[in-house]
């Protein structure tokens, strides 16, 4: 039996490489993943990089600037399967919620009150908000900065944005030290319960599907055994189904919060697998219809059109230049080739919008310059939500 290390960071989106190893799918493929956790994305880069692990539950835009050697040297990789599409929220703290007055239903409603309060911070000579995503590269920080340029405020200047790792997050804003942040789950219900935020916007409010982690392949395992890359890719993609079958939900959360995987207590972590998010402290549950999808093949086959989101996202935030063919270069990370071969079946249709966004025009990702004149040079829309 051939043992595949793979690391991952503590998120309801480790799911399918989770469910995987305990459900037995890698054993039927010949094959034992070893699940280290770790507490900090670029530790999983990086261990990633000199072979340290096979493979890695990642963020998707963080293998892709680590594919295109954006903001880091150059990591041999590939990305044939993503893990999950959404399943982040944005949340602030209950004293930045008590400084708005309180916050509305509708997300797009918060932004002038959050406008407001930083004019009245710097009126009185106070440090703007800070808020807190998990890695540069990352939808975090992309939704983040989306959602605060739609209300006009610039995330460079107006805020102060800073990295903190998924599992310290509740931690930093029950202490005061950060006004908000976005994160995956469980974190922001973790934040709720210990009645320390407020639940904002699940980014499935703002973007309906955007790629959020995906399974990096280092470059040993990639060009190896053809046989035994495709029994890992199948092996996952069998984990991310089960993942998507409601009626395995309360076994899933019993899965994920034991203590050598979440460590939160099981109930919180079945409202996120089921998408009943508790928006405040002490309120009820809401349905939220898409916040984390592993659906196969829709979910899990990669989508060039959301790769090239991100991509758009890193040259409209400044972390690189728009050039060269962005195009063949995702192609040659997301390997759809791969996963049709490990995952015979009808593919899914393609999607007219690939985010599916409430904060911008669709996304065509065959006209990149296109979608970035929209914006100015702070990454600002020329144009009003």
């Amino acid at each position: 039996m051939r043992r595949i290390t793979i690391g991952f960071i503590p998120l309801t989106d480790a799911a399918p490489l989770i469910a995987a190893h305990e459900r037995g799918f890698d054993a039927e493929q010949g094959l034992a993943f070893d699940l280290v956790r770790e507490v900090s994305w670029a530790n999983i880069r990086d261990k990633l990089s000199v072979g340290l692990f096979d493979a890695a539950h990642m963020l998707t835009p963080l293998a892709l600037a680590s594919a295109l050697g954006i903001g880091h040297v150059r990591v041999p990789m590939i990305a044939p399967v993503t893990l999950a599409l959404n399943g982040n929220a944005i949340t602030l703290s209950a004293a930045f919620v008590r400084e708005l007055g309180g916050l509305p239903d509708d997300p797009v409603a918060a932004l002038p009150l959050i406008a407001a309060a930083i004019r009245r911070r710097e009126s009185a000579g106070l440090n703007p908000p800070v808020f807190a995503s998990t890695f540069p590269f990352s939808t975090h920080n992309y939704v983040l900065r989306a959602y605060l340029a739609a209300g006009g405020i610039d995330p460079d200047r107006d805020v102060q944005l800073v990295v903190i790792p998924p599992p310290l997050m509740a931690g930093s804003l029950e202490k005061g030290l950060i006004d908000g942040f976005c994160v995956g789950s469980p974190w922001n219900s973790v934040a709720v319960d210990r009645g320390a935020g407020h639940i904002l916007a699940p980014s499935s409010a703002l973007f309906s599907r955007i790629p959020e982690k995906t399974l990096a392949i280092g470059d040993a395992l990639a060009d190896g055994d053809p046989d035994t890359l495709r029994a890992v890719i199948a092996a996952t993609v069998k984990g991310a189904a089960w993942c998507a079958e409601p009626a395995n939900a309360p076994e899933l959360a019993d899965m994920l919060s034991a203590p050598h995987y979440l460590d939160v207590a099981a109930p919180l972590v079945l409202r996120t697998v089921e998408g009943r998010l508790v928006f405040a402290p002490g309120g009820p549950s809401r349905a939220v219809p898409g916040f984390v999808r592993y659906d196969v093949p829709e979910a899990v086959r990669p989508d060039a059109g959301g790769y090239g989101w991100l991509y758009a996202q890193m040259v409209r935030w400044g972390q690189t230049r728009l050039g060269g063919d962005a195009a063949g270069r995702i192609a040659a990370l997301i390997r759809t080739d791969l996963f049709d071969a490990a995952v015979p079946g009808a593919l899914p249709p393609p999607a007219r919008d690939p985010v599916g966004s409430i904060l911008e025009p669709a996304f065509d990702p065959s006209d990149l310059p296109g979608y970035l004149a929209r914006f100015d040079a702070r990454g600002l829309p020329r144009t009003a939500l």
